[in-house]
């Protein structure tokens, strides 16, 4: 074969492997541009990611750092909070004791009483936000008198209300009697009230209720003249440590926030209308889940026992006797003081000198400590109930959280009271259970 033939057939393959080659190379560039537009979306998608992680965290870290300024704010008020009532109960106790004229010991003795009164719900709204947050709030539904209600609230700001500020309950010409709790009801008004008395200097201040038949529920309300709220505030007074209040150091920040979370437990809704320079009105709902009162009798309050002194009587043998299980030395003597020629006392000063006595001096009743050393209340109790399971006894504690009210309940204990205690509520239970013995 010539040379030239060689080449002429040569050529055309050569010419396909050249030509196959460079589509290979296309279909590879083409490939590798779809794998580097991959990539590079994969990598957006990472940075993006990165980034709202990033704006996540710094939304974390400013809410974090915002809830630990108000905490210290919280607390910092709370100190305050704590030590005003604190420092005129202190002060005027000391005043009653020097004081012979007993119309001024009366008037100091309702200051006490006032202080006492504000530094108790202090507490209890502490205890209660604890039991919001572990999930163990409950209401105690019964049918309770509306009117009534709004009357206690009015004794309970007799002394808080500025004599300037026009402080009235409007309620309507036939009472409403509702299924709800009426402590929580109380609370929530009172909590409003409160508030409303920061921030109204002049004019006044209206509380109470009406039925909206329509909607078939309870219109409560607290309306003020005072400063307003700014529209920008409205969204965050319900919720916790964010109060304008703890900012300002105008009171500790719980009212509000307690207040939306018990209304909603109750079943109905919270909300505020409010005009700078004005004056706010609170409104919360409730569902009508009751009657009309059939007759307009009002029940007299409660009257308060302003002295602890009773007459002797000739033979204290006759009188019950009272084991009182108390390590603390003031709380015994206070309890001793009380029932002073009411009863007949004996002390135990823990757990296992209460079940000794118990069974040495048969005693009617026993008044129940919880936290006592070597022996608690608790332990204690089980053990009596279980040698005398007639014997009445009354937790007497400051334990009042519902778990240690349940524990003491289960443990065998037929009351329980919580310190600070009424003395008219201790003197009645110690009565109702002496008159059982009888």
């Amino acid at each position: 074969m010539a040379i030239t033939d060689f080449f002429r057939n040569f050529a055309p393959i050569s010419k396909t492997k050249i030509t196959m080659n460079q589509e290979d190379i296309i279909l590879q560039l083409k490939k590798d541009l779809e794998n580097a537009k991959s990539t590079a979306a994969k990598a957006l998608e990472e940075r993006d990611a990165a980034l709202q992680r990033l704006k996540d965290y710094e939304e974390k870290i400013e809410k974090a750092e915002k809830a630990s300024k108000m905490k210290s704010l919280f607390l910092a008020n709370m100190s305050h909070e704590i030590r005003t009532p604190l420092n005129a109960i202190e002060g005027f106790s000391r005043v009653i004791a020097e004081t012979d004229s007993p119309s001024e010991r009366m008037k100091f003795l309702e200051i006490v009483e006032s202080n006492n009164n504000r530094l108790l719900s202090l507490i209890n709204e502490i205890l209660d936000l604890s039991r919001v947050e572990s999930g163990e709030i409950t209401m105690k539904i019964t049918l309770c008198n509306l009117t009534e209600i709004c009357n206690n609230i009015k004794q309970i700001f007799k002394f808080r209300c500025p004599e300037n500020l026009d402080f009235k309950a409007d309620v309507p010409s036939k009472s409403v009697l509702l299924k709800t709790d009426p402590n929580r009801l109380t609370q929530v008004f009172s909590n409003l009230i409160s508030n409303a008395l920061k921030h109204t200097i002049r004019g006044g201040i209206t509380y109470g209720y009406k039925v909206d038949e329509i909607n078939n529920q309870v219109v409560f309300y607290v309306s003020d003249t005072g400063s307003g709220i700014d529209p920008k505030d409205i969204d965050s007074i319900f919720l916790t440590y964010v109060s304008k209040d703890a900012e300002k150091k105008n009171g500790y920040g719980l009212g509000l926030p307690l207040s939306k979370i018990l209304v909603e437990k109750m079943g109905g809704k919270i909300g505020v209308r409010s005009v700078v320079g004005k004056g706010s009105t609170f409104t919360f709902v409730l569902p009508f889940d009751g009657t009309y009162a059939t007759s307009e009798t009002t029940k007299s309050n409660p009257i308060i026992t302003r002295t602890l002194r009773n007459k002797p009587v000739g033979d204290m043998s006759k009188l019950k006797l009272v084991l009182v299980a108390e390590d603390e030395e003031c709380n015994f003597e206070l309890v001793k003081n009380v029932l002073a020629n009411r009863y007949r006392i004996i002390r135990a000063r823990n757990g296992v000198e209460a079940v000794t006595m118990n069974e040495d001096e048969q005693p009617d009743i026993i008044l129940m400590d919880i936290r006592m050393p070597d022996m608690d209340g608790i332990d204690a109790t089980r053990i009596i109930k279980e040698v005398n399971p007639g014997v009445p006894i009354i937790a007497l504690s400051a334990y009042a959280l519902t778990d240690s009210i349940q524990m003491a309940r289960q443990a065998g204990c037929d009351e329980f009271i919580a310190k600070p205690f009424r003395v008219e509520d201790l003197l009645q239970t110690l009565d109702k259970y002496a008159k059982k013995s009888r």
